[in-house]
This record gives structure tokens, sequence and C-alpha cells, in this order.
């Protein structure tokens, strides 16, 4: 590395500053917790200090040498308090005694000009231009200088380390509320301040009783903004090499009192996403939060995430979000969204099939196109009859059809085999729910949910070949060329109620009774057939194969819990009784399940404070098997794969068990995040496997083996200077058994993660970042199999000559398995951005993979495989942009 740039990254470690500490209490010598501490510098250019006192009081504001300040402090209900520090100031420590104002506020006015923070006991409210320089072109930026707040390249939202799950714009949710559409699209020169809301509920006068854990992030808008067309186009082009790269985006928005609309437009191939998974996972949600537990049925992760694994991307992407008034009672809004891929993948992959006393090696390459498209229709009803009563409405469509072609060289024991493989699949989902919320005093409320829902889906495949395969497992007639289809035709349909009393017996003491009902059917139809090159067909139903059931699982419950609060110690324990009924009509045979079960709970809180909290949580819960685990006949899965049901499947049961703490000091610039869980399967279903060579016979079985997975992550982040230092680990055991070729074995599978992460935390500075994490995993079973990785970053974020911005980032990865075989791959990208302060054109340059490494190199293990992939990536792209502010 050259002296220069060491010298450039020690320079700041050199610099000094003043820190002055000390308390805020009231006149009787009590802490004032939340208490604003601001510097105010009373010099041009320089920025404003800020501390919040914590638990005990206590602040600590680093200031900058040689500045004058004017510090002023203020608690609701007491006096304000000033200090003046000259420029050449030695104080090190003074305490503020503040005096009650003698008045009952119930109206507060801010007398000064500056209030960057306001801390209530769940409200964190941020006032942008106070930790903003006005060159910020989107809200991620903004978010990224606020005190506590993070962003990560997927758009996710952290405030003090707790994930933000609602995103609202003026109290509105915001494109479904997911956080990725709103921070890298609503203009930053469009907000004025940042609300953060702890355990938000939709219907205020549920959140005493509601237990919610949801952090919501409200973002208010500028008087002049709040009735305004304002958004930014955006187009790209390449301008080295000729590959065609393009990219082209628009955010418009439009807000007023009662009505305001939003759209996104996109449009590239260099494998940008407008929206993150978890984004996408809300809207497909169109289910009540009060409902959960219903498994998703259309698979939408390739609708999500940035994906440069990959030969080809071509990405088209349209949204729309709007809301209206109609009235003070009621409100209206929705969203569409229309999103098309298309994608070009090539892998290539060498396994190893772990078997009783002999191992078989495949080598794979395969290379797909897959084209997706998906269309969701949603609209919400809000209605507000009164103060103490609510209603929602909310209905969803959604359509999606995904085509997939692949072909598929398989190299094993020198005999080499192709497939071509076709999917289609097309999906329709139809949800909708009604929600009733009443508070019929101030002890009693109730809420009435009813859920529905129907999916409509239709697998077809096809697998194409000229050698025989999977011989002894499907019924294949000689022939030159195989042909083989498969037709899948599935319907689910789902109604869930439940009705839910609250009753507050005092402030201590809670009693909560929940009556509810889940029902479920499932219609599944699978044919398999052989096309052969004379006209004939052959068709497997003959000799197993081909499955037709009707499913139906019904869950009536009755549950009780009672919540009791002793001094900081909150607990609610919970009972509840389920009644199931089970039975699947087949071919064969038809099987009925008819079971009581109880499933008791436990929540228990202990807040030390305001910025410390211990929480625990246990569980006994019971599942049943799907409708494909019951199938009583064969069924082709892939080219070397084939299943079978079991219809004799009863319901799993398990322990679950999760202890979290979180302590936030800002006194000591100090975020501690850890949690613990323990589960264990008491009841077991688990794929017995046989292997012959690369293919594979599994079936589902239940057994009394318990299964033990043990997890522990923690995070530890700490303010040194003007840095930040974050140690992370994450730690996983995982015991099961497993049979295999009619052997069974104990199997453990254990994964360890170390992170460390050190970046600059002052906004003068560039911002910069260096990170390393190792990882190690263990499997154990049939054989012995150890894989490690290291993964080494580094980030830069630099604005120069006034109106230039220069970012980069640069990740290497070793990887290592127990054969001592190494493999590494690098991934580095660069952005050069120019924009004069108030001028609506943006220019950047940016050279995305701009080492032009070719590949990702990653090693896995499964159940009774150990795998090397190579993923070829796409090449090089440097472009050139053009934006314009409207």
């Amino acid at each position: 590395m050259p002296k220069s740039l060491i010298l450039f990254l020690l320079f700041p470690i050199l610099s000094f500053s003043q820190t002055l500490i000390g308390t805020v209490k009231d006149t009787l010598g009590n802490p004032l917790q939340n208490a604003n501490v601001i510097a105010k510098p009373l010099l041009e250019k320089q920025g404003l200090k800020f501390a919040i006192a914590d638990h005990l009081g206590r602040y600590k504001l680093e200031l900058e040498k040689d500045v004058p300040y004017e510090v002023r402090v203020s608690y609701l209900g007491f006096q304000e308090e000033i200090l003046n520090l000259p420029a050449n100031f030695t104080q090190k420590e003074h305490h503020f005694k503040l005096a009650e104002t003698g008045q009952e506020l119930k109206e507060i006015t801010i007398t000064y000009d500056y209030q960057p923070v306001v801390v209530k006991k769940d409200t964190l409210i941020y006032d942008v231009k106070a930790f903003t320089t006005g060159n910020e072109r989107k809200l991620k930026e903004q978010l990224e200088k606020l005190p506590g707040v993070e962003v990560d390249k997927n758009g996710g939202v952290t405030v003090q380390g707790k994930k933000v799950t609602k995103f609202l714009v003026e109290g509105k949710s915001f494109f479904g509320g997911g956080t990725k559409l709103g921070v890298e699209n609503i203009p930053a020169d469009a907000v004025d301040k940042v609300e953060v809301l702890d355990n938000f509920n939709e219907v205020g006068f549920l959140k005493q009783v509601s237990d919610s854990d949801d952090l919501a992030m409200n973002i208010k808008l500028k008087e002049e903004k709040k009735k305004f067309i304002f958004g930014d186009i955006e187009a790209g082009a390449e301008v080295v090499d000729d590959n065609g790269f393009y990219l082209g985006h628009a955010a418009l928005f439009y807000y007023a009192p009662k009505t305001n609309v939003s759209f996104i437009g996109d449009l590239n191939n260099i494998g940008k996403r407008t929206f993150s998974f978890e984004d996408m996972m809300r809207f497909q949600g169109g289910a009540s939060s009060f409902i959960s537990g219903r498994r998703q049925l259309t698979n939408l992760y390739s609708f999500a995430s940035d994906n440069t694994d990959v030969l080809e991307n071509k990405s088209q992407f349209s949204a729309i979000n709007f809301r209206r008034e109609i009235n003070s009672k009621l409100d209206v809004e929705g969203f569409g969204i229309f999103s098309k891929l298309f994608t070009t993948t090539l892998r290539e992959s060498q396994i190893e099939y772990l078997q009783n006393n002999a191992f078989t090696f495949e080598q794979r390459t395969n290379t797909a196109e897959n084209r997706a498209v998906l269309g969701i229709g949603n609209i919400k009803l809000n209605y507000s009859p009164n103060k103490k009563a609510k209603m929602f409405y909310n209905g969803q469509f959604q359509a999606s059809n995904n085509d997939n072609s692949s072909m598929l060289n398989s190299v094993r024991d020198g005999n080499a085999i192709s497939f071509e493989t076709l999917n289609e699949i097309d999906n329709i989902q139809i949800k909708q729910f009604v929600e009733w919320h009443k508070q019929i005093n101030n002890k009693h409320t109730t809420t009435l949910v009813v859920n529905q829902s129907y999916d409509n889906n239709k697998p077809q495949n096809t697998w194409l070949t000229d050698t025989e395969f999977l011989t002894g497992l499907i019924p294949l007639e000689n022939d030159s060329f195989y042909n083989i289809q498969q037709i899948k035709k599935v319907q689910n349909n789902s109604i869930d109620a439940l009705f839910k009393h609250y009753w507050i017996v005092n402030n201590f003491n809670h009693l909560y009774t929940n009556i509810g009902n889940n029902f479920g059917t499932t219609k599944l139809d699978i044919s398999e057939k052989q096309f052969l090159t004379n006209g004939t067909i052959n068709d497997f139903a003959e000799n197993g194969f081909g499955n037709n059931m009707n499913y139906f699982l019904n869950d009536f419950f009755v549950g009780l819990e009672y919540k009791f609060k002793i001094g900081k110690w909150v607990n609610k324990p919970a009972l509840y009784s389920h009644f199931f009924y089970l039975e699947t009509q087949q071919v064969t045979n038809d099987y009925k399940i008819t079971t009581h079960l109880l499933e008791p709970k436990w929540h228990s809180e202990y807040e030390f404070n305001q910025s410390e909290s211990l929480k625990f949580d246990y569980q006994l819960s019971n599942t049943f098997p799907e409708a494909s685990q019951l199938l009583e006949r064969f069924t082709l899965q892939n080219y070397n794969s084939v299943f079978r049901g079991n219809a004799l499947l009863r319901n799993e049961r398990f322990h679950s068990a999760v202890l979290r703490y979180n302590k936030t000091s800002m006194y000591r610039g100090l975020m501690i995040f850890a949690n613990a869980s323990f589960n264990k399967k008491v009841r077991t279903i688990r794929n017995d496997v046989e292997l012959l060579g690369i293919d594979q016979f599994t079936t589902p079985t239940i057994t009394d083996n318990p299964e033990t997975n043990w997890r522990a992550t923690g995070t530890i982040e700490k303010r040194i200077h003007k840095f930040r230092a974050s140690l992370n680990a994450n730690l996983s055991w995982f015991n099961y058994v497993q049979t295999v070729n009619n052997t069974t074995t104990t199997n453990d599978r254990n994964n360890q993660s170390i992170g460390v992460r050190v970046r600059t935390a002052n906004k003068k500075w560039p911002g910069a970042s260096v990170s390393y994490n190792k990882s190690f995993s263990q499997f154990s079973g049939l054989t012995q199999s150890s894989l490690t990785s290291d993964r080494i970053g580094l980030d830069l974020d630099i604005d120069f000559l006034k109106h230039f911005n220069f970012k980069t980032d640069y990740q290497i990865t070793y990887n290592e398995d127990s054969n001592n075989q190494k493999t590494d791959f690098s991934i580095a990208n660069a952005f050069l951005s120019y924009q004069k302060k108030n001028n609506p054109f943006r220019f950047e340059l940016s050279a995305q993979n701009f080492l032009n490494n070719g590949v990702k190199i990653n090693n896995s293990f499964s159940d009774f495989m150990i795998s090397n992939t190579t993923t070829f990536i796409l090449p090089r792209i440097v472009m050139l942009s053009v934006s314009y502010k409207l």
C-alpha cells in the first residue's frame, strides 16, 4: 500500500477534538433520561453536536478543537439551561441541574432553532437538516448520516440495531410498507424529518395490548413538498466495449393533503433490482398480520434483489401506489406491480455423493434460460367510524408465469448424459381479509379477523434426452429418444378466522381470550407420461405413478393468555387447545386423523431501562404434513430423483425457545445485540434416501428420533473517537438422524462465523470501512467434511472538488475444503458522479465488476452430497448515466 495512502487513512486518527462529559438531573438529583444536550457552534461552516442523556442522566459531547459553542439542555416540563464554551475552553466536565417550570404543559413549542433529535418513550424524531450537507440525492444517503441508523446494500434499515418493519410517508404505508423502494427513490430534498416509532400498531388503541414488536419509520415531508410533483428520471448506456448494457429509471411522486400517487419504473440489463425480497414478500402477503403460518405458494425470489450471477439479465419493472382520503372516516389505498425478467445462467458443479461404503462423483454443467412475468394488484380500505372502532378490508389479485429451459450435461464414471429440461408454471392467487377492531371501554377491546386465500398452480415439466435414465426407478420403454412429460394441477383454498378479546383487569394484569379456526384444502393431480417416437404414449400410471389427492386440514382452537407485570418484569403465559382433523382421499385409500393437542407458550421480558432489555420466548408447536408429503404413489422430481410420499405421516412436534438481549448506550457509543435459540423436534418427518450412483429415491418417514438445533448470534458495536468498530459472531449446531441406503447415522452439521468491521463515523470525513469475515462449516455423518471461507471487504465514499463524489467497494473471498483445495474470487465496483448544488442534472460514470472477474466459486454440503459450484457472472460494465431531478 502506498505510504501516501497510509498517511491519508491515519491522519483523521491523529487529529484532535475535545470531549465534554457530565450529567443532566433535576434539582432533587434525579436523572433526566432522554434530555437533549445540543452544542451549537458559534463559527460558520461548523456542524451541530448533540447528545442524549442516558438512563443515568449521563451525556458525552465530542466537540471540535478551537471552536466556541453554546450548549443548550432541554427537557419536557423543565426550564432550559445554557452553557457557553469559549474556543480554547479547558473544561472537561459539566453537570446540568434543571428546574421544573411549574406549569402543566399541554402543548410544547420549541423556541430555539436546533432540536436535532426528540426522544420519547417509543418515538425518536430526527431533524434531517441537522445531520446532512444538502448534497444528498436520495433518502438513503440521509439515513446513513443519522446517528444509530444503518442502511444495508439491499435497502434494509435498522435503527439502533433493530430492523425497520414498516415504512410510512406522512403516516401512510408506502408501497406496501417495505423500506427499499422508499429509501432508494424518495428525493432527499423533499424530506423534513424522520420519525422512528417502536412497538408500532396501525390500530392506536391496540398498542397497549398487542405486544407489537414492529419498528416503523415515518418520513415527514417539507411543507412545500406536501402538494407537489417531484422525483427524478435516469438513463444510462455502456461506454466501453459493445455488450449493449443499458439502464433506465424513473421515480415520480405526487403528494397532496388528501391524495398521493407514486410511480416507479425501471428498465435495465445489468442485474439491478428495484426492490428487495423482503419487499416482494410484503407485496405478496395480502393476509392479515393477526393470522400467520400459511406457506406462500409462489416463489418470487427471482423478482427481488440484485442478480449479477448470470450471463444475461434483462429486467422490466413498473409499480404504482396511491392513497385517497375519501372523507374523515375512510381511506382507500392500493398498489399495482408489473415485473418481467429474462435471465441466462451457467453453472459448473463437482458433486460427491456420500454412500455407505463408496463414493460417486458427478461433473455437471447446467445452462438455463428463464423468463418470469409477475403482476400484482392490491386495494385496501381503512374505515374508522369513530375513535374506538376500526375496520380494514384488503383484496389482492396476483398472476405469474415462469418459463425455464435448461441444458444439463452430466458426467459420471466416464459416462456422459445430456438433458434438456422445460418447465412452465402458471399461477393465479386471490387473497382477501377483513379486520374489525372495537374498543368497548377502557378495559375491554375485541378483534375479529377473517382471512381467505385461493391459489391455482399449473406446473408442466418436460425432460428430453437420448439416453435412458433412472433405470429401475421409472418405467421407461426403449426408444432412440426419450420425451417425458409431467403435468401438475394444484388448487389450494383456505379460510381462517380469529376472535380475540382483550381484558385489561388493571395496569398490571391483562387477560386475553382467543377463539379461532383454520381450514385448508388442497386438490392435487399429477401425471407422468413417455411420448415415444413412434407416436404411442407410455402412461407411468400403470406402474405406480400418477397421483390424485383431495386434502383437508382443519384446526379449531381456543387459547387463553395471561399478561402480568411485576416491577420491570412482564410475563405472558398462554395455553392453546387445538382440535385437528386431517383427511386425505387418494386413488387407493382414504385416511383420517383426529387429534387433540395442547400448545403452551410463554413470553417474558425484563426492561432494565429504555435502552436495555432481555426477552425470552418458549413455544410447543405441532405442524402437520403438506399434501405432497402424503402422496401414496411415485412422483418424478428431476432427471436423477424419484419421490414417493407416505400417507401415514402424522404431525411433527417441537419445542422452541429464544433468548434476546439488547443494549444501546449513546453515552458510551456502545450497542450490543445477542440472540440464542433452541429448537428440538421430538417427533420428526425426515426423508429416507436410497442412492444408486447419482440416482435418488426418497420417501418421508415419521420417527421419534430427536432433531436438535442450537443457534447463537451476537453483535457488538463501539464508537471509538470518530470511528465505529463492530464485532459479530454467528454459531449454529444441528444434530439429526438420517437414513441413507438403509443405514441410519447420526449427523452433525455445524457452522461458525465471526466478523469485524471498522468504519469512519464523522460526516466531514470520507466514508470508509474495512471488514473481515471468517466462516467455518463441518459435517459429520457418513463421512467427515469441512469448509472454510475468508471474506475481506473495502468501501469508500468521498466528496471532492465541491461537486464530485467517488464511491467504490471491493470484496475478495477465499474458500478451502477438507481436501485442501483452494479457490478465490473478487468483485469490485466504482462510481464517479458530478452534480452542482441546486442543479437538476447529475452525471455518473460507473464501472461494475471493473476487475472483469468472470466467476464466483462456492462450496457446500447437504445430507448426502458435497458440492463445489462455479457460477459465471456478468462481465465488466462501464456505463455513463444522466439523471434529471424534477
